[in-house]
């Protein structure tokens, strides 16, 4: 983002006293207080869907959220003279979340607990429903299967491809097991999405998105929030945070007791966690990567990752053990 993105500003009704740059935006000191100016991929109505759940949020009594604020026209999104689209928002003073801190993952684990608990919408808007977990990991498997046949084909293959196909069946076949237990209780599901029809992921809650405001926490980024099962935030923070952790088992379990205690899990939730996990995501990551990137020159970090991954299986296995029973 460049110095002219802040004429952007001349659209709102702000008294700005200073500004600097951040990782991808503005910071801006105001009379009313900290904001930020950043660039919006969303639409109007995305946004406007956001502040919707951030108003139930902020009037269940949790009121750190980054808000999105109106220009003087009353819209949300602002363009430049370029059609490049912009947002500002309510921001707060702090750090973001140590992942490598027990104690203060902890926290944001339970700061996601409350979040759910008051993130839910009356009405479900059709255009922010996620995919069915079935459908989604369906596509996955479709999209590594496609991948190692491509490796497969390769005459003079790099290391890391070499690497890839003595790992792919394994992970393979993970991915497989998890298709086929969702197929399992794939009812279940359905069931409960239909009694708790109304309720919202955050869609990307990650150490990154959670600010350490002394005693308190703000939470940040809504941009991929959307009507699903909001175990789903909690797997996709829990998993982040374990492959930091080299997937230790008993943190992991303080982790879950940590949300549970805050939001119970239903059995049916507690399944799709299992699920979830048991699912090589950073595989196929590492894998989709690899394929929509340059193969004339593939990264050395791409063969250190899959070597990293390698020797994490087993405490990974461990604690899924722990997690199914």
């Amino acid at each position: 983002m460049n110095d002219r993105a802040l004429r952007v500003l001349e659209q709102y009704e702000l008294e700005v006293i200073s500004t600097r740059r951040g990782r991808g935006y503005w910071y801006l000191d105001t009379s009313a207080g900290s904001r930020i100016l950043s660039e919006y991929a969303g639409t109007e109505n995305r946004a406007q869907f956001q502040n919707r759940v951030m108003r139930a949020v902020y009037e269940g009594g949790y009121r750190n959220v980054d808000e999105i604020l109106p220009n003087k026209e009353g819209a949300l999104v602002s363009r430049d003279w370029e059609e490049k689209r912009y947002v500002v928002k309510k921001w707060y003073p702090g750090r973001e979340c140590d992942p490598s801190n027990e104690t203060e993952v902890l926290r944001a684990v339970e700061n996601l607990a409350r979040l759910h608990r008051l993130m839910r919408l009356e009405e479900e808007d059709t255009c922010y429903v996620a995919r069915p977990p079935l459908e989604e990991l369906r596509a996955w498997n479709a999209q590594l299967r496609k991948i190692r046949t491509f490796v497969r084909t390769r005459r003079k293959r790099s290391m890391f491809e070499q690497m890839f196909l003595d790992s792919c069946e394994r992970y393979l076949a993970q991915a497989a097991e998890a298709a086929s237990q969702l197929s399992h209780v794939s009812g279940l599901l359905e069931e409960f999405r239909a009694e708790h029809s109304g309720c919202v992921c955050h869609g990307d809650y990650s150490h990154h998105h959670i600010l350490i405001c002394g005693y308190e926490i703000a939470t940040t980024n809504f941009d991929c929030c959307r009507f699903d099962f909001q175990v789903n935030d909690l797997y996709r923070f829990m998993r982040k945070i374990l492959e930091k952790h080299d997937w230790n088992a008993r943190f992991g379990m303080h982790m879950l007791e940590s949300y549970g205690r805050v939001q119970p899990l239903s059995h049916t939730e507690r399944r799709l966690l299992y699920v979830r996990m048991l699912y090589p995501e950073r595989f196929r990551k590492l894998a989709g990567t690899y394929y929509g990137g340059n193969k004339a020159w593939i990264s050395r970090q791409y063969s250190d990752k899959l070597v990293k991954m390698n020797r994490q299986e087993k405490a990974r296995e461990a604690f899924l053990k722990q997690l199914e029973t």
